[in-house]
């Protein structure tokens, strides 16, 4: 587990809403030093996975080794609609998953895969705790597509490992559809889907699944329950990436 001093990293955190089921947090600008990116860039880059299907790319993150059994988590809507899978390692090894059928975590936009090795590759630590409105976090992940959006970066392979930083920008007490909660101002990309984001003690906090600005209309900021968010939440929903708190996956496998 790798800790770090909080005194090297400055952040200012307004909270602007105590409502029972959201905590907003006023974003201000946060400093990250060399050190704190450095160390935890390096957590992410050797925990974080390329997933390949059929016909896409998505990411994920090793939570777990029992053996040569290592157990990885990513998105539903990653692995939950193919029988194709191939999972890259940091080392650029190319792994078969045990089963073709990934395990959904309850109904939300998890899963579950696992994968055999005798190399002994680093598991990411997991944070217990929700995070909080203004915490910095990092997200990692393969973006399926290069800067232009049109060329696929499959031939890139692991190069094409990205690491973003930003802060906790809202977290729901009431879940979006598929359980998102964990709303953050980092930038991820289409293919990103699956990786893991970080607090700043290098600590696994969520996964990462919705990119920013999906148009409202497609009700992926719906509440769980069918409700719609006001408007000015809407508008920093909007405004947020969206991942799914590992918190989630800690009560899943508490019930098994």
């Amino acid at each position: 587990m790798l800790l770090i001093r909080l005194g090297w990293i400055s952040v200012g955190v307004g909270l602007l809403s105590t409502h029972p089921m959201i905590c907003i947090a006023e974003v201000r600008p946060a400093i990250f030093t060399d050190v704190v990116q450095s160390e935890i860039k390096q957590i992410a880059r050797q925990t974080t996975v390329r997933i390949f299907t059929d016909s896409a790319s998505g990411s994920g993150v090793i939570v777990r080794r029992q053996g040569q059994i290592y157990t990885l988590l990513t998105s539903w809507h990653v692995v939950g609609f193919t029988n194709q899978l191939t999972i890259m390692t940091f080392d650029g090894t190319k792994h078969l998953p045990l089963t073709q059928n990934s395990v959904q975590v309850g109904k939300v936009d998890m899963a579950v895969v696992q994968f055999r090795s005798a190399k002994p590759y680093r598991i990411a630590a997991i944070h217990p705790q929700p995070v909080t409105p203004g915490e910095l976090v990092h997200t990692a992940g393969f973006p399926m597509y290069s800067q232009d959006q049109i060329t696929t970066t499959f031939d890139q392979g692991i190069r094409g490992f990205r690491f973003t930083q930003g802060v906790v920008s809202l977290l729901l007490l009431k879940s979006l559809y598929q359980g998102y909660r964990l709303g953050y101002t980092n930038n991820i990309s289409l293919g990103m889907s699956g990786g893991p984001i970080f607090n700043q003690q290098g600590l696994l906090v969520g996964i990462n699944g919705r990119v920013k600005n999906r148009d409202p209309d497609f009700g992926v900021y719906t509440f769980d329950d069918g409700t719609s968010p006001k408007p000015e939440l809407l508008n920093q929903m909007v405004h947020s990436s969206w991942g799914i708190p590992i918190t989630t996956y800690l009560q899943f496998i508490s019930r098994k």
